[in-house]
């Protein structure tokens, strides 16, 4: 029986499991046993098969991987929004290779990669599935395309779901240590609605046989076995609509409220509102950096990840300006005043202006 087979079998048999106390145990197993197989069936795919046109440089400061259906409009939306010049049509599968461009927007540059339509079953490999989705894996950020006279969101997300990338997510909550003997011990900071033996059975399949595990989230069975496993990607996502112009009345008031944004590539309606989301959920900062007696550039700031420090920043910078650190000013939101005199381990915030006084080396 090959995996696929195994899986299918595992997933009937999980299905007829009715969900209850009683079978927490065995749906736990088989949960754990369908994403053993799941992993090894992505393991023996690595490398297999025609991956032309799917090696993409990550470029710039950001990477966007737009992801859906065919004839969603994706290479009409890369065109509008960066230098690319894909080739579009209102047939399916246009894109045939991944399609990079640059947006450049607020001062960052964020290369858009239009990955090629997706079919039902591209996760196991339809429609070479498994390479668009490697790219997939590989953004920074996704940003799912639906046309309202075709949506199949679900459709989508599961097949973003079943290679390990869980949008709009993060880590799970479980730290677990290994240790030379004395079996699995289980301690939680939250109430947890899964049995502590269930938990120490699933350590013991998924190879933990003596292990401390601490979980200070109330998490369930899925985000449990995701904690154990290390091919997990969390990247954060947008859920648009594309060809809002079809759209009116109540059915575009209600996707308005569900979805994150509706635009119209086509139409070149809501754009701007497009790049400032995707600015919004890239988690990204603008730095400006100045020389004393200089003004601050502002043309080409330092592009950082929220919560960056100016340690962050003397590393992101050329030239060893970490050992040759002596002291920095900031001016801006993160400062209490301008010029504020500050150490390595000051958080700065979005358009800070960062001044540094360094050290001459000999």
């Amino acid at each position: 029986m090959g995996i696929d087979d195994r899986i299918q079998e595992l997933e009937d048999k999980l299905e007829k499991t009715p969900v209850n106390k009683a079978t927490e145990k065995e749906r736990a197993r088989l949960k754990s046993n369908i994403a053993d197989l799941k992993e090894e069936k992505q393991q023996k795919q690595k490398g297999t098969g025609d991956t032309s046109g799917y090696a993409v440089e990550k470029k710039g400061d950001k990477t966007v991987a737009l992801v859906g259906f065919p004839s969603v409009g994706k290479s009409t939306l890369l065109n509008k929004l960066t230098n690319a010049d894909s080739e579009t049509g209102h047939y399916e599968f246009t894109t045939l290779d991944v399609e990079p461009g640059m947006l450049k927007h607020k001062g960052a540059n964020i290369q858009i990669l239009d990955v090629p339509g997706l079919i039902g079953g591209a996760a196991d490999g339809r429609g070479g599935g498994k390479q668009v989705l490697s790219v997939v894996r590989n953004a920074d950020l996704i940003l799912i395309m639906l046309d309202p006279e075709e949506m199949r969101e679900e459709e989508i997300k599961k097949e973003v779901y079943e290679v390990g990338i869980r949008m709009n997510s993060t880590p799970p909550d479980v730290k677990v240590e290994k240790k030379g003997k004395g079996g699995v011990k289980v301690s939680s900071t939250v109430e947890l609605d899964i049995d502590h033996d269930t938990i120490e059975e699933l350590m013991y399949q998924n190879g933990f046989t003596n292990a401390n595990v601490t979980i200070r989230e109330k998490v369930d069975l899925d985000r449990f076995i995701d904690g154990l496993k290390t091919n997990r990607k969390y990247i954060p996502g947008i859920t648009s609509v594309n060809k809002a112009d079809l759209l009116e009345g109540d059915r575009r008031d209600e996707m308005e409220e569900e979805y994150d944004i509706l635009f119209s590539a086509d139409a070149e309606k809501n754009l701007e509102e497009l790049k400032d989301l995707i600015w919004d959920r890239l988690g990204i900062i603008r730095i400006y950096m100045k020389e004393k007696g200089e003004e601050a550039d502002k043309d080409d700031p330092l592009i950082m990840e929220e919560g960056s420090t100016v340690e962050d920043a003397l590393e992101e910078l050329p030239g060893g300006m970490k050992e040759r650190f002596k002291k920095a000013k900031v001016t801006g939101p993160s400062s209490k005043f301008p010029n504020q005199k500050v150490g390595v381990d000051h958080q700065l915030d979005d358009e800070d202006v960062l001044e540094l006084n360094l050290r001459h080396l000999e």
